[in-house]
């Protein structure tokens, strides 16, 4: 990157923001493109959301990668080069350890397998997409994105597997389970097993599973289609909140469908909304660009959205190799052949490509290179490094037309596990879980197998049809937030790493306080920062005494509070600072190892691919579990209940003491807690104030229904929090409500740019327009892309 410092931070912005205005990308008027069949017209409405209109499915997939191209073209860049372990060439040596993980994992690898497997249909989708965005890259309105300026480079055109790679990441990063083995391990080492188990994931019982049936399946007044069914699937047929309530539950008397995906805020967001519309397809919703179609939201017939169910798709092997070569292993008693691959790594400004030796055995790839602190061989298992048909089941969803199209859908998604939940416009709701998870048991998935024996080998898989699902159940809803999917009697083992349920708690009660829900009620879910463990937790406080006069107003205020975790509260302040270091003194008081103990308090193995590990979202309910417990081997260590819950308040109030003395005010959680959207350019210092967006005053928590998720050293910076709401009224599509933070284009100079993050955090929403005559109405720019000859 050229040297930027020398210009100073104070004029490098209105410079950066004057050099993007001319960079704006031509959305009025008309412009010819070779490669359409006919014309095609993109209307921009007053938000920026993009509704396209074709003549057939090809050039709508054309389209949607013109108009990718033209609002994200430097995100779309990255994420290919990311995901094919390319980002060294035009990075340089900083990025080699990005690389090396992922040439290490084999995104592109695989990739190139599922194309195989698609079909044919959807590799021509897949091309139209791609001939659109090289369409726009070498057409004579393009202008280069003045990331690449920056950088000094240029995009070269796009491939099919540029897609494939790209989505094959997304897949492995939404899969979950391995890493949580290797910390289990490590704690099980350091402590035994006796006492470790007491720091695992136990679901509170308290909290509510997704469904009360593994499988219930009511079939209400729908089409004779539906006759036939003896369950979810007619073979022949084929981070979040999530919920569908039936029209006997709504207001309007037909269903809504919310959804509000959490993944980490960066700048550009991960999603683009998207409006299609040709013959033989029309769905709105929200895109990920480098990816084709839409991901969530509706069709004409049919409406989804997703979470994450953090099914166990993935285990460990330590792997028994014959020497240090690590050529051969042993299994089931003979001795196998190692795959080795090498792969060629190049970096910018260096001569010599850096030699990637990749090794792989019949139970996956070695990945002990690329994770610090284990000396075991350890070989990763995971249905997301597996060839498969996931963009043929997104396909399948964007074209249902009733349950049975959806389920059809589903069953090719066999990586991630998703939580999928269902409406149509016959009035119908439904839900089913995704992923194939392998048979086996708690013992065999909790911590690495030996892979010599061949005894935890993956043998089979939980049939599809006898996953969890549910069509139109008794109770009238469904909710999924990644807690605990399956009812106490489900046959087989899906995984122990959800998330403890308080989010599900909360959202259950506050259904179930209403006899018919309306919008507002939707609108004041997804906005709810009312914390379930941290009113548990506060209550603790009720029974604590002290001669210590501050001491006690401190523990009054907090065994008050309402347990709204919102930015303007002081309360929200001490509880989430007596978690933390109350979480870190229960550790550190039985452990040494400061490695282990960073991992146990959520610290992932790479900051890219995997920043934290799924412990720091049990916390909450480890904590509550372990001070109920009089004979807990780790609070008893620490000192004891009553010594923990005084020691970490005055702690918690000497920390914000030092930092902000006693001006109160600035005791508040928004100011401890607050989000900074980052791009990624800003690595370089001088380019954060260019590029980066906030910092916004939070309030919320993992546990709240408004998540805020934070990394486990700090409260502040990049957090998990919704990426995307939506609200699908079933009754009108034209009312359907949607927002996101940031906006459709990544131009910093555009409208669009930043211009739904206020609306996203006052809890306002625009509407995902469906039919053209609302489309029109609020109509902004149309382009129109002229076929030539």
């Amino acid at each position: 990157m050229p040297e930027m410092s020398r210009w100073g931070g104070l004029f490098l912005k209105p410079f950066i923001k004057e050099l993007s205005r001319r960079r704006l990308p031509k959305i009025q008027g008309k412009t010819h493109v070779d490669g359409l069949i006919s014309d095609v017209e993109i209307i921009r409405d007053e938000w920026g959301l993009a509704h396209i209109y074709a003549e057939n499915i090809h050039d709508l997939m054309f389209a949607q990668g013109y108009v990718h191209a033209q609002d994200r073209l430097f995100q779309m860049e990255l994420n290919r080069l990311v995901s094919r372990g390319r980002l060294s060439r035009v990075i340089g040596e900083k990025a080699l350890d990005n690389d090396r993980t992922a040439r290490t994992l084999g995104y592109e690898r695989i990739a190139r397998e599922d194309w195989k497997l698609i079909g044919e249909q959807e590799q021509r989708l897949i091309d139209d997409y791609c001939l659109g965005i090289n369409a726009y890259i070498g057409s004579k309105d393009f202008k280069l994105p003045v990331e690449f300026s920056l950088l000094g480079y240029k995009p070269s055109l796009w491939e099919a597997i540029d897609v494939m790679s790209f989505s094959k990441m997304l897949i492995s990063l939404l899969t979950q389970g391995w890493y949580d083995e290797i910390v289990r391990s490590k704690l099980v080492s350091a402590v035994g097993f006796d006492v470790a188990k007491e720091l695992f994931n136990t679901y509170p019982k308290e909290n509510p599973s997704t469904l009360s049936k593994n499988y219930e399946f009511n079939v209400l007044d729908v089409d004779a289609k539906f006759n036939a069914l003896k369950g979810p699937f007619i073979p022949q047929v084929t981070g979040s909140n999530a919920w569908v309530v039936h029209g006997d539950r709504s207001e309007t008397g037909q269903p809504f469908l919310c959804n509000d995906p959490h993944l980490l805020i960066k700048n550009p967001n991960i999603w683009y909304m998207n409006h299609l519309h040709c013959p033989d397809l029309h769905v709105g919703g929200v895109s990920a660009p480098g990816l084709p179609l839409v991901l969530i939201g509706h069709n004409d017939q049919i409406g989804w959205g997703i979470t994450l169910s953090f099914s166990d798709i993935e285990d460990l092997f330590i792997e028994k190799f014959s020497d240090e070569t690590c050529t051969s292993y042993w299994h089931q008693g003979e001795l196998k052949k190692t795959r080795i691959r090498e792969e060629k790594i190049h970096i910018k400004g260096s001569k010599k490509a850096f030699t990637e030796k990749i090794y792989e055995t019949i139970h996956g790839t070695i990945i002990s290179d690329i994770v610090s602190g284990t000396k075991e061989k350890l070989a990763l298992c995971s249905m997301a490094l597996r060839p498969g048909t996931a963009l043929k089941g997104w396909f399948l969803l964007n074209q249902a037309k009733h349950w049975n199209d959806f389920v059809q859908g589903v069953s090719h998604i066999s990586a991630p596990g998703l939580n999928i939940v269902y409406a149509d416009a016959q009035g119908n709701i439904g839900y089913y879980n995704s992923g194939k998870v392998p048979i086996r048991t708690w013992e065999d998935a909790a911590i690495p197998q030996a892979g010599d024996s061949g005894q935890a080998d993956w043998k089979d898989f939980v049939p599809f049809n006898q996953m969890p699902y549910a069509l139109n159940p008794e109770k009238g809803y469904i909710i999924t937030a990644n807690n605990k999917v399956e009812a106490e009697d489900y046959p087989y083992f899906l995984g122990d790493i959800y998330i403890n349920g308080y989010r599900a708690h909360r959202l259950e009660a506050m259904i179930d306080c209403q006899t018919k829900l309306s919008v507002s009620d939707f609108e004041k879910m997804q906005m709810d920062f009312y914390c379930t463990p941290g009113k548990a937790f506060a209550e603790l406080y009720s029974k604590v005494k002290t001669d210590e006069p501050d001491l006690q107003f401190y523990i009054r205020l907090l065994s008050d509070w309402d347990g709204f975790l919102t930015a303007d509260k002081i309360e929200g302040s001490l509880y989430e600072l007596v978690k933390k270091g109350m979480m870190k003194r229960i550790i550190t008081a039985s452990m040494a190892d400061e490695g282990v103990v960073n991992e146990v308090l959520g610290k992932g193995y790479h900051p890219v691919f995997g920043p934290f590990n799924s412990f720091v979202g049990h916390h909450s309910s480890i904590l509550l579990r372990l001070l109920k417990n009089e004979n807990s081997v780790w609070v008893k260590a620490a000192g004891g209940k009553d010594f923990l819950l005084k020691q970490c308040l005055k702690d918690a109030i000497d920390w914000l003491q030092n930092k902000y003395g006693n001006q109160k005010h600035l005791w508040k959680w928004g100011n401890l807690h607050k989000m900074f959207m980052k791009h990624a350019l800003s690595a370089e210092p001088v380019l954060e104030k260019v590029f980066d967006v906030g910092p916004y005053a939070m309030g919320g928590d993992a546990d709240t229904p408004f998540q805020t998720n934070y990394e486990p050293e700090k409260f502040s910076g990049e957090l998990n929090s919704a990426s995307y709401r939506q609200i699908i009224d079933f009754s009108d599509f034209d009312r359907t409500k949607v927002i996101m933070p940031l906006g459709n284009s990544s131009n910093i100079a555009s409208r669009y740019f930043n211009n739904q993050t206020q609306d996203w955090y006052s809890g306002k929403y625009i509407p995902l327009c469906w039919s053209k005559h609302k489309v029109k109405q609020h109509h902004k720019e149309t382009l129109f892309l002229k076929k030539i000859g």
